[in-house]
C-alpha cells in the first residue's frame, strides 16, 4: 500500500483529536468543562477505550474527519458500554453522523448499556464536506435522527441507558436525553424543544435557553433524575448508576443498622433517610429525583451486595408521607426500572395515604399542604398497575402507617399475581380501622433483625439478565 496514504490518514486523524487544537481546548476549559474525548475519558475504564468514526470518507482533497461528535464502545466497572458525546465546539454540536444507530444496534444485541452526553441543537442532515468524495463510511451517513429515536424507543427497559446534559441541549439532542432512563444535569444547564436561533415567544422577544427550559425547572417537576455542580460531578454520577447493575459478593452492614432501634419514635416526624442507610450496605444508597415529590423517597443501594431499589414513604415531607399524583408518578417509574433491570424491591411504608382536594371543599390551613386539586384520581392507579406486573422480588416493611390506599401503592395487593416475598412489621405499625389492603404480615420483627431476614430470604432469589425479550417498554414519564 501507498506510504503517502497512509501517511494522509494518519495526519487525517490526528488532526480530529484535541492535540491537533489547543485553543479550542483552552476555550472549553475556561467555561469549566471538559471536551467531548475527555468526557468519555472520564466515563471510561483506563485504556478500554475504542473509538468508531474518526474519519467519514475521502472528500475532493483530503480524508475528512466526522463531526458534531464523538462516539466509543469501552466498559465502566468492567461492564462494557455505548458512551456517545456531541461536540458544542463543532458547529454547536450538530450530529452528522449514522454510526451511532449502528452502536445502538449493537448495544440491542449484547445487551450492553448506553451513556449519552447531549449538547447541542439537535442533528444535521447531510455532511457536505464527503459528499463529492470517493467513498462515504457509515460514519458519515445522513445524521437524521430517526434511526437513532427508534434504536433509543427500542432499547428502553432492555439496556440501562444514561444522559448528562451540561449545556444548551434542544430539538433531538433533548430527546434522546428523554428516552433515558436516568439523566443527570450540571447547574445552568438547560433542556427544550428549541433551540435560541428557532424559538420566539411572542411580540418578538427571543427566549434564552434557559428560560426554554432550565435543569434547575426539570429537577423540581421530575424531569431530571440529579443536578449536580459540574462535569465531573455528573459523571461520577453516571458511573456510580452504572454500578448498581453488578452485584457484589458481600457487603457490610453501615454503622446506623447498630442504632436502627432509636430511629423511629412512637409518635411524631422522623427521616426514612436514615432507616434506609440503616439497611443498606455501607456508603452504598443513591437516591434518585431527591427534590420532586419528596412524599416518596427513590433510591439505589445494596444489600449484602445485592442491589437493590428502596421505596420509601418520607415522614419528614410537607404532607407527611401522602401520596399525590407527583409522588404516584415517582413510584410508578421507579417500579419498572427496577422491573427491567431486575433490582429486588425493599419497600418502606409509613403513609397515612393517597391525598385529594375536592371543588368546592375548604381545608384547614393545618391541611392544605397535605391536600391537591383533583388530579390524583388519574394517578394514583399507575403504582398499583406497575406492582401488578411486577416480576422481580419485593420485600415490605410496615414501619408505622399503613392507611387506605396507600400500602398497595408501595407494595401491591396481597392477591396480586406477583406476591411479595416477604411482609414484615415494626412494633410501631398503625392500621386503619378499615384497612384490607396490607393483607396481614409474615412477622412482626424487631428492627434489628430486619436487615439479615431480608437478605437470607433474597438469597434464595438470584438475578438473571438472560432471558431473550424484554418484559415491556418501559415508560418516560
Amino acid at each position: 500500500m501507498d506510504q503517502k496514504l497512509i501517511d494522509e490518514v494518519l495526519a487525517a486523524r490526528a488532526r480530529a483529536y484535541d492535540e491537533a487544537r489547543p485553543e479550542v481546548v483552552a476555550r472549553v476549559h475556561a467555561n469549566g468543562k471538559l471536551t467531548a474525548r475527555e468526557r468519555i475519558a472520564a466515563l471510561l475504564d483506563p485504556g478500554s477505550a475504542v473509538e468508531y468514526g474518526v474519519l467519514s470518507g475521502r472528500g475532493e482533497s483530503d480524508w475528512v474527519q466526522t463531526t458534531g461528535g464523538v462516539d466509543f464502545l469501552g466498559t465502566v466497572h468492567g461492564q462494557s458500554v455505548v458512551a456517545s458525546s456531541t461536540d458544542f465546539t463543532d458547529r454547536g454540536g450538530g450530529y452528522g453522523a449514522g454510526r451511532l444507530g449502528r452502536l445502538l444496534a449493537l448495544a440491542n444485541e449484547h445487551r450492553w448499556p448506553v451513556v449519552l452526553f447531549t449538547e447541542g441543537g439537535g442533528s444535521r442532515a447531510v455532511v457536505p464536506e464527503s459528499a463529492g468524495g470517493r467513498f462515504l463510511s457509515i460514519a458519515g451517513q445522513n445524521g437524521l435522527p430517526h434511526g437513532i429515536f427508534e434504536g433509543m424507543a427500542e432499547l428502553a427497559g432492555w439496556v440501562p441507558t444514561a444522559a448528562m446534559v451540561s449545556g444548551p441541549s434542544f430539538a433531538g439532542h433533548a430527546t434522546m436525553a428523554a428516552f433515558c432512563d436516568f439523566i443527570v444535569a450540571t447547574r445552568g444547564s438547560s433542556i427544550g424543544m428549541g433551540g435560541p436561533p428557532m424559538v420566539e415567544a411572542g411580540f418578538g422577544t427571543r427566549l434564552t435557553p434557559h428560560e426554554l427550559g432550565g435543569v434547575e425547572m426539570h429537577e423540581q417537576i421530575g424531569g431530571i433524575e440529579l443536578l449536580v455542580d459540574d462535569e465531573p460531578a455528573a459523571i461520577a454520577a453516571v458511573r456510580k448508576y452504572l454500578s448498581y447493575y453488578q452485584d457484589r459478593p458481600s457487603g457490610a452492614a453501615a454503622p446506623a443498622a447498630n442504632s436502627i432501634r432509636s430511629i423511629v419514635p412512637n409518635s411524631g416526624p422522623y427521616d426514612m433517610h436514615q432507616v434506609i442507610q440503616a439497611l443498606a450496605d455501607v456508603d452504598s444508597v443513591f437516591e434518585l429525583r431527591p427534590n420532586w415529590a419528596t412524599a416518596v423517597i427513590t433510591a439505589f443501594g445494596r444489600m449484602g451486595g445485592r442491589s437493590v431499589g428502596f421505596l420509601a414513604n418520607q415522614p419528614l415531607s410537607p404532607n407527611g408521607g401522602a401520596i399525590n399524583s407527583d409522588a404516584a408518578n415517582k413510584i410508578a417509574r421507579f417500579v419498572q426500572l427496577c422491573d427491567a433491570y431486575e433490582f429486588p424491591i425493599v419497600s418502606l411504608i409509613d403513609t397515612p395515604g393517597f391525598t385529594v382536594k375536592l371543588p368546592g371543599v375548604a381545608l384547614k390551613p393545618q391541611d392544605e399542604q397535605r391536600a391537591e386539586r383533583p388530579g390524583v384520581t388519574r394517578h394514583h392507579a399507575r403504582p398499583l398497575r406497575a406492582l401488578h406486573h411486577r416480576t422481580v422480588p419485593l420485600y415490605s416493611v410496615q414501619v408505622r402507617r399503613a392507611y387506605g390506599l396507600g400500602a398497595a401503592a408501595m407494595a401491591g395487593v396481597g392477591n396480586a399475581r406477583s406476591v411479595p416475598a416477604l411482609r414484615l412489621a415494626w412494633p410501631t405499625v398503625e392500621l386503619g380501622v378499615n384497612d384490607k389492603y396490607t393483607q396481614g404480615f409474615d412477622d412482626i420483627v424487631d428492627p434489628a433483625e430486619t436487615r439479615e431476614r431480608i437478605i437470607a430470604v433474597m438469597r434464595l432469589t438470584k438475578r438473571s439478565l438472560e432471558r431473550a425479550t424484554k418484559k415491556r417498554p418501559r415508560d418516560p414519564w
